[in-house]
């Protein structure tokens, strides 16, 4: 018996290092690990203490080029988040990222 996807989006498996913005500290970020992405949200691996309703911002960096995104915790299980993007919440800077910050 095959199991049907009932997904909006297809997931794709990454992994690739990120950081998350701590909320309420305006200059603390911990490091994070994508495991799945989609169109509409991703899976991550993260030490923060988010409950579900909550907003997340997560930082990818490449070279020259530090893309955040936003979005609200779906769910959590441990240190494992499924997050939902906000709609025109993604900021592509070429600027000092947050993850330049010490921790």
């Amino acid at each position: 018996m095959g199991s049907t996807n009932t997904r909006r989006y297809l997931r794709y498996d990454m992994h690739t290092p990120v950081f998350i913005a701590v909320p309420g500290a305006t200059s603390k970020v911990v490091p994070g690990l994508v495991s799945k992405i989609s169109r509409a949200g991703m899976e991550l691996y993260a030490g923060v203490n988010l409950q579900p309703g909550e907003l997340m911002e997560v930082e990818f960096r490449t070279t020259g080029r530090t893309i955040r995104v936003a979005g609200t915790v779906r769910n959590r299980s441990g240190f494992c988040f499924g997050l939902e993007f906000c709609a025109l919440r993604i900021e592509v800077e070429k600027a000092r990222s947050i993850a330049d910050v010490p921790l």
